[in-house]
């Protein structure tokens, strides 16, 4: 049973009779909270703090103290000064407070305005200040200010276990969340559910991105189908549908049994966004320049030009953009992922099911999602291998006889079928057939590619093993920019 907000946390000189009719009228109960009350947000809809005109000090800090706190539980908050010169002094003292979302500023409202506005507030259900949330795998807990977003979203559970999911290179944090459900008459397990935690605008973007370009166009069992957003000050909660029993599809990948699921993911998963690229004429122009927003070389990281300076590639990032924008090409648009890697795909019975659309692009070549995972695949280290090893030479064998220019033109050939990066081989090779066929003209899938590999050099974190392969990126992206340049020049 969903029990409603109705309480008004009242913070400041004791509110008027007048005050308090105009919120009974509108059901809802006002708390007058002092210095010595312990601050309870979980039934409240709504906090004032009321400043009068002399703005008290002791008022300001327990504003600062409790006012992100309370946003976080979703109760809208109110600074009320009671004239203009009170709340100038007001935004002096506390500019940091009212600059947080879900904090109002207002000078000298009437009453009924303040109570009308609490009673319009839809604070959602009473959120579970008890929930117990474990973690699998020993993983890191969630910091103390996110715990308010779970125990909102997750406000019918008595525990939640979160397992991480991983993937991607930014603050964010997936989980799949496994439910013990406080009172239902179907069961205490119900299934699990997705949960992303990230950035409060790209948590708002991404739901967004579901609503705009999932719900329509990917169908209904290969994506997460979104319940709700849980919006904090700084971070926000993603919530959804979680296939159970799935595994990633960088997992599958390396035990060599990828290949379904890859053309599910293709043909299927992502089927109704790239046939919108024939629903125009192709492009002409450089197909670099159309993936702009994906790659700037003045990002490029300097360790890798120079590193690569042993493998006698002399030229710079600028260079080779340059070399790619200069192509004369043909190409089709359409929707695009814009970050598709291994992790952020999941895979049950060999269909795959995506589960991040932070960084969907509304147009983008259609070899793009291609090219993406496939340099992905290929140039991502595997958690097997040994992070502080720099020099990997049978794996730099494999990528340049994979990356070799004309396997652009005609697919390499397989490995042995015992060799070490066989898996790599298997996924690299599927994923060149299809971005050769899907191509418009002969080199846009070839500067695909070299776009990608020139983006992954705007990284510098992980371990050196990492910073090798990204260096021999940028050496296989200045070959194929030579190579394409050559052939323009032909």
């Amino acid at each position: 049973m969903i029990e409603n907000r109705r309480e008004v946390l009242w913070f400041g000189a004791e509110p008027i009779n007048e005050v308090r009719r105009e919120f009974e009228q509108r059901s809802l109960s006002l708390r007058h909270c002092g210095l010595e009350h312990a601050v309870e947000p979980a039934g409240a809809c709504a906090a004032i703090f009321w400043f009068g005109i002399d703005v008290p000090d002791f008022l300001v800090s327990l504003a600062r103290r409790h006012a992100r706190m309370l946003v976080d539980y979703n109760v809208t908050v109110y600074l009320v000064a009671s004239d203009d010169a009170a709340m100038g002094r007001l935004q002096r003292l506390a500019a940091e407070i009212l600059g947080i979302p879900g904090v109002v500023a207002r000078t000298d409202p009437p009453a009924h305005a303040l109570a009308e506005g609490a009673a319009r507030h839809d604070a959602g259900p009473k959120p579970r200040m008890d929930l117990k949330i474990k973690f699998a795998d020993n993983r890191e807990p969630v910091r103390d200010a996110d715990k308010a977003l779970f125990e909102r979203a997750f406000w019918h559970c008595s525990s939640i276990t979160l397992v991480e999911l991983t993937g991607g290179r930014s603050d964010a944090r997936v989980f799949a969340v496994h439910m013990t459900v406080a009172t239902s008459n179907a069961g205490v397990w119900p299934q699990p559910a997705f949960a992303k935690l990230d950035r409060r605008d790209k948590i708002a973007r991404e739901y967004s991105n579901y609503d705009e370009y999932a719900d329509r166009f990917i169908p209904f069992g290969l994506r997460p189908n979104i319940h709700d957003m849980i919006t904090g000050t700084e971070r926000s909660l993603l919530v959804g549908n979680f296939v159970d029993r799935s595994e990633s599809l960088w997992d599958l990948t390396r035990r060599s049994v990828a290949a379904q699921a890859v053309t599910s993911l293709i043909e299927e998963t992502l089927c109704g966004w790239r046939d919108q690229a024939y629903a125009n004429d192709p492009v002409e122009g450089a197909v670099a320049r159309a993936m702009a927003g994906l790659c700037n070389p003045k990002n490029v990281n300097p360790r890798y030009p120079e590193a690569a300076l042993r493998d006698g590639v002399a030229i710079g990032p600028n260079e080779i953009w340059d070399r790619l924008c200069g192509l004369k090409q043909r190409y089709r648009m359409a929707p695009a992922h814009g970050d598709l890697h291994g992790e952020n795909v999941r895979v049950r019975n060999g269909q795959a099911i995506l589960i991040d659309l932070a960084s969907v692009l509304r147009e983008a070549p259609l070899t793009v999602d291609l090219a993406a995972l496939e340099t992905w695949f290929a140039f991502q280290l595997p958690p097997e291998c040994d992070p502080n090893a720099y020099e990997d030479l049978a794996w730099w064998a494999e990528i340049e006889r994979l990356y070799a220019p004309g396997t652009f033109i005609h697919p390499p050939g397989p490995c042995e079928p015992t060799a070490k990066h066989c898996w790599m081989s298997t996924v690299v090779r599927q994923l060149r057939r299809m971005g050769i066929a899907a191509q418009s003209c002969g080199t846009e899938y070839q500067a695909a590619v070299a776009v990608h590999l020139l983006r992954r050099c705007q990284w510098d974190d992980g371990p050196a093993a990492d910073r090798y392969r990204r260096t021999k990126g940028f050496v296989v992206a200045a070959r194929l920019a030579e190579d394409l340049e050559g052939k323009a020049n032909a």
